[in-house]
């Protein structure tokens, strides 16, 4: 998926200015894999497309679960990104990468079988 891609452009203006809120607040930064296989994002594609070592733990939750994490005073701000997800990817779901300095991964399959999403880092001790 080409940087001009409109799933890849919606995704980079949904989360500009955005910082997860963790012990650090980090960025959120939209992202574009090659698809694999014909199925949701798993955690074998994940590992791949993101370069992680079998030995690296690796925990999927839902985009809700991740969503109660958000300060209700700050759930607001992630509305356009959250519609954005809903409307330009499906079987999206989110995996923790790591521990304590957790990698945070948000995909999903685009319309044309591509994966694409948003990745941040979160601190959780």
């Amino acid at each position: 998926m080409a940087k001009t891609n409109p799933v890849l452009k919606d995704l980079q203006a949904a989360v500009k200015g955005l910082l997860f809120p963790s012990e650090t607040d980090a960025p959120l930064e939209a992202f574009a894999w090659p698809a694999t296989g014909t199925g949701p994002p798993d955690e074998a594609a994940v590992r791949a497309a993101a370069r992680v070592d079998q030995k690296t733990a690796v925990e999927r939750v839902t985009l809700p679960e991740l969503a109660r994490t958000i300060p209700s005073e700050s759930r607001g701000d992630f509305a356009p990104l959250f519609a954005a997800l809903a409307h330009h990817l499906s079987g999206t779901a989110v995996f923790k990468v790591g521990a304590i300095s957790i990698d945070v991964y948000i995909v999903g399959r685009t319309a044309d079988g591509q994966f694409a999403g948003v990745k941040t880092k979160v601190v959780e001790t």
